[in-house]
């Protein structure tokens, strides 16, 4: 009798024993989970981050392209009124000489040195190609937003369509993760 009581307890004891291991398992595998759920928003965060930092630096590129642009076509206005204030001043020398002798104006032909109207001119020329390359980046750049909305909307209406992200990442050609940074961003 004292043999099957001490057997029963030793499987009790041995049942209350399998039951804490199988507590401590499955905490064990929800700190798993947790773990890599973390790693997982870790990674995300980083992209995030690393796409917006690129947007920056291209953003801050074009500033400075601006910024050089607005210096040298200043630079280049300042020699062009420079060349046309001497045009000028050699008018009004001609003229005054004209008036002095008391003899019929007669007009004589202003004089620009070679130099100076060349480099008027090729600097009138690269301003018109600057602006013309300028209108085509414009241009296109506001055909790249739009093309970029439109894949927004569209990865929001395959979503509320009830699609899922793998789905909706092969139907726009796209990385599962960036889908999900996409829709995370829109909630």
């Amino acid at each position: 009798m004292l043999t099957t009581i001490f057997i029963i307890l030793l499987i009790l004891s041995q049942l209350l024993c399998f039951y804490i291991i199988a507590l401590l398992n499955a905490k064990v595998a929800k700190f798993k989970d947790l773990e890599i759920h973390q790693e997982q928003l870790m990674r995300e965060m980083e992209e995030s981050i690393s796409l917006y930092l690129v947007e920056i630096r291209e953003e801050n590129d074009r500033l400075i392209k601006e910024l050089s642009e607005n210096k040298t076509s200043n630079h280049v206005r300042k020699n062009e009124s420079l060349a046309i204030n001497d045009v000028e001043e050699q008018k009004i020398i001609v003229k005054k000489e004209s008036t002095d002798a008391n003899e019929p104006a007669i007009e004589q032909k202003v004089f620009v040195p070679k130099v100076i109207a060349r480099n008027a001119y090729n600097q009138y020329k690269n301003q018109t190609t600057k602006a013309a390359s300028e209108d085509h980046e414009n241009t296109s750049k506001s055909e790249d937003k739009h093309e970029q909305l439109s894949f927004e909307q569209q990865v929001i209406k395959l979503n509320n369509e009830g699609k899922n992200i793998e789905e909706i990442a092969k139907l726009t050609n796209k990385g599962k993760t960036e889908i999900e940074l996409l829709l995370k961003f829109q909630a």
